[in-house]
């Protein structure tokens, strides 16, 4: 199982709407509004890397409004 912190940046105004269309996204498993350089922060589950890649690229970028993204990937505990 891959855990991901995705951090995103958005467009004035549009935290919201950014929101409720990430809200969508089955594979993320958690979302919070942050203060700081990022405005989103949101927690992403997946069975391999290139499921993750896909994501990240395809679905959660795609999104109005998302100017930059930065994605942290967790290990696993040991």
């Amino acid at each position: 199982m891959y855990t991901a912190f995705v951090l995103l940046k958005l467009k004035s105004g549009k935290e919201q709407e950014v929101y409720r269309a990430l809200m969508k996204f089955s594979e993320i498993q958690g979302l919070r509004q942050v203060f700081g350089d990022y405005d989103i922060l949101a927690r992403v589950e997946t069975g391999d890397f290139k499921t993750l890649r896909d994501i990240v690229i395809n679905k959660i970028r795609s999104v109005d409004g998302i100017i930059a993204t930065t994605t942290l990937i967790a290990i696993e505990e040991s």
